[in-house]
């Protein structure tokens, strides 16, 4: 059994009712806005509020980056010896300064010592300009660029400058040259070639305080050999080279001197040697020197 629900249809006298009805709450509510203070509409706005879409947030400026400062102005002064009695004083740029250009520096230095010293001013094959002073004004040239502002000073080590300037003190003479020359085996004399006797006598004329720096093949055992002999009696010579050439030097030595027994050369080892350091103050002596000479 099918059971179709019909829609309800409302008498005339219910409409009437239900209509009378909502004007009358109509009219209740607006006694009672009203009272309030408030409007029909504002009571609306008030219980249903619109809510407003948010607004996008605003792109933040990209941060502004400041250009990173300009590098202090300066230069680096180098002073190098260029002769026996002489230095100069070169310019070029110094890390992490603007380099105002070598003419700039060049200015500067000699403004700088112009009132102190004389100086003179000379060119290199390459262009480069620089400022030759006396060895003997290096301190107070040196006073004088420290005062400078933003100028990096190189300078010459103590070590070095006093090896130049004792190198023309206590120079033998000639005929001091010529008597120590003599006291060579004639074999070892006449073996000499022109260019290693002017060696040799460039080494006797300082005292034996030479650096033989001839190329690979030219004869500076013979040379070094010749002026060690011509020292021989002023007390032991040491002897400091890789292992592998100790026989070598013993045998050149026998060679050229037949005065070197084989009794007199003593071939060492490295706990042989530090055991001669602790043992002979002479030995002592002569490595420092040579330590001193190495640095």
């Amino acid at each position: 059994m099918e059971i179709t629900a019909e829609p309800v249809r409302l008498t005339e006298e219910q409409r009437r009712r239900i209509e009378a009805s909502r004007l009358a709450a109509l009219e209740r509510l607006k006694r009672s806005a009203a009272a309030a203070g408030t409007t029909t509409e504002s009571f609306r706005l008030a219980k249903c509020p619109r809510i407003a879409h948010p607004l996008p947030p605003r792109p933040c400026p990209p941060p502004q980056t400041l250009p990173p400062p300009a590098p202090p102005t300066g230069f680096r002064a180098v002073l190098e010896l260029c002769s026996p009695d002489e230095f100069q004083v070169t310019v070029g740029r110094a890390e992490g300064k603007a380099f105002p250009g070598e003419a700039d520096c060049l200015r500067a230095v000699e403004d700088c010592v112009a009132s102190a010293v004389p100086f003179s001013t000379t060119q290199s094959q390459s262009g480069h300009i620089s400022s030759v002073f006396k060895l003997v004004h290096y301190e107070l040239v040196l006073q004088c660029l420290k005062k400078l502002t933003g100028v990096v000073v190189q300078d010459i080590p103590y070590r070095t400058r006093r090896a130049v300037q004792n190198a023309g003190t206590n120079c033998a003479s000639d005929k001091e040259v010529d008597e120590l020359l003599m006291k060579l085996p004639r074999r070892l004399r006449d073996a000499l070639l022109p260019f290693q006797l002017e060696g040799v006598k460039f080494g006797l004329r300082r005292q034996g305080r030479c650096l033989i720096a001839d190329e690979m093949g030219l004869g500076k055992t013979l040379q070094a050999i010749a002026i060690a002999c011509c020292f021989k009696d002023e007390g032991p010579l040491l002897i400091v080279c890789p292992a592998v050439l100790r026989y070598t030097w013993a045998e050149e030595l026998e060679r050229w001197d037949p005065s070197f027994l084989p009794k007199d050369i003593h071939l060492g080892t490295d706990s042989e040697f530090h055991y001669l350091l602790m043992q002979s103050f002479i030995i002592e002596e002569l490595i420092l020197l040579m330590a001193n000479l190495v640095l």
